[in-house]
C-alpha cells in the first residue's frame, strides 16, 4: 500500500480519441501476452497482515479458511506483503526470526495446496527508502536468506524483489539493486518468476523509468489508484479528508484506458508481461462507486493481458468480511464476473 500521487497520463484523451471502442478491443487482442506469461490472472492482496509490525497488530491476520474461499471463488494467487525488515536481526548476518519465517513458510504452504499461486515481496522496508546506502547490505541479506530457503520450492511460488520504492530509492538506485538481486536469486532458483520492484511508489510514471535485466523470467509491476483523491477519500494515513467525491464519468474511463494502453506499449517493446500489483478503493467508500471503478480497472486489466492482485482482501479495502466468512457481494462480483 503507498501513498502515491495521481497517475493519469498527459496524453489520455489525446490518444484515446484515436481508437474506436472495437478498434481498442482488436488492440488488447492482437497484444496480449499468452495466459501463462506470469502465470496467473486474478490474485488477492494478504494487505494487512504480515506487513504490520507483529500479524494481527492492524486487526487482520491469515487464517487457512481464508486461503480456502479464495481459492474457491475462483482467484488464482494471492500476494503476500511482509515485512521481512522488521524480523531480520543485527549487522552482518540481518538473520530472520525462525519463527517469523515458519509463519510465512505455513501461509505459502495451504496456499500453495489450495492451488493458489502466491507473489512473495519485501513490503515495508521504510528505512531504505530514507538510507539505501545504510540499509541495503540488510536486503540483500534478506534475499540471500530467502532465495537458499525456497530454492526447490514449487514453480507456482514467485519473488518480488520490494515494494513501493520512494524516497531515495530513485530510479537508478532501483535499477542497480533490481539487477543485484535478481543476479543472487538466479544463484539458486534459476528459472523462478521475479516481479521487479518499480519506483515512484510503483506508479506508471516509475515503470517508464525501469531499464529490466535481460532474463526470460521477469515480470514488470505497477500499482494503480487512480484518480488517487477518489480511491483515498476519507484514508486517515492520507491528507484526502474530503469525502463524497464520485467517479465514472467517459473521460476518467478513457484516462484508465490510455494509462494502460502506455503500460502495455512499454511491455510490449521489451516482451515482458505485466502484474497490475495493486489496485483498489478505500473501504468507506460508498459500495457502488468502489465497485464501479474496480471493475472498470480489472476489466481495463484483463482486455490488456494484465494480470492483477486487488488491494485488499479483508483489511481497509476490504472484498471479503472475515467476521461473517462471506464476501461483499458487489465486489465480488466486480473481480470475478
Amino acid at each position: 500500500m503507498q501513498a502515491l500521487r495521481r497517475t493519469g497520463l498527459a496524453l489520455a484523451c489525446v490518444l484515446l480519441c484515436a481508437c474506436s471502442d472495437t478498434g481498442e478491443r482488436a488492440v488488447a487482442e492482437a497484444f496480449a501476452p499468452p495466459a501463462d506469461a506470469v502465470g496467473f490472472t486474478r490474485c488477492l492482496n494478504l494487505g494487512g497482515a504480515l506487513e504490520a509490525g507483529y500479524e494481527g497488530e492492524w486487526g487482520y491476520t491469515i487464517e487457512d479458511a481464508h486461503l480456502a474461499a479464495i481459492a474457491q471463488a475462483g482467484f488464482e494467487a494471492v500476494r503476500l506483503p511482509v515485512n521481512w525488515a522488521g524480523h531480520a536481526g543485527p549487522a552482518p548476518r540481518y538473520r530472520i526470526d525462525p519463527a517469523f519465517l515458519a509463519r510465512v513458510d505455513h501461509v505459502i504452504e495451504t496456499a500453495l495446496g489450495e492451488g493458489l499461486q502466491v507473489v512473495l515481496d519485501v513490503h515495508h522496508f521504510e528505512a531504505l527508502m530514507d538510507d539505501p546506502e545504510g540499509e541495503s547490505a540488510r536486503l540483500r541479506a534478506i534475499w540471500a536468506q530467502l532465495s537458499g530457503h525456497y530454492a526447490g520450492w514449487p514453480d507456482g511460488l514467485v519473488f518480488e524483489l520490494l515494494n513501493e520504492p520512494n524516497g531515495a530509492m530513485d530510479a537508478a538506485r532501483v535499477n542497480a539493486m533490481n539487477g543485484e538481486l535478481l543476479a543472487l536469486i538466479r544463484e539458486d532458483n534459476p528459472e523462478r518468476r521475479v516481479v521487479l520492484a518499480t519506483p515512484r511508489w510503483a506508479n506508471i510514471e516509475g515503470l517508464f523509468e525501469l531499464e529490466p535485466p535481460d532474463d526470460p523470467h521477469i515480470v514488470l509491476s505497477f500499482h494503480y489508484y487512480s484518480p488517487f483523491d477518489f480511491t483515498h477519500q476519507g484514508a486517515p494515513w492520507t491528507d484526502r479528508e474530503r469525502t463524497g467525491l464520485s467517479w465514472g464519468s467517459p473521460r476518467e474511463r478513457a484516462e484508465i484506458t490510455a494509462d494502460f494502453r502506455a503500460v502495455d506499449a512499454f511491455a510490449q517493446a521489451r516482451g515482458l508481461p505485466v502484474l497490475l500489483g495493486e489496485f483498489g478503493v478505500y473501504g468507506e467508500v460508498p459500495l457502488p462507486a468502489r465497485a464501479q471503478w474496480t471493475r472498470a480497472v480489472r476489466e481495463a486489466a484483463e482486455a490488456r493481458g494484465f494480470a492483477w492482485c486487488h488491494w485488499d482482501f479483508a483489511s481497509s479495502f476490504p472484498v471479503y468480511q472475515t467476521g461473517e466468512a462471506r464476501w461483499i457481494e458487489d465486489m465480488r462480483a466486480a473481480l470475478l464476473d
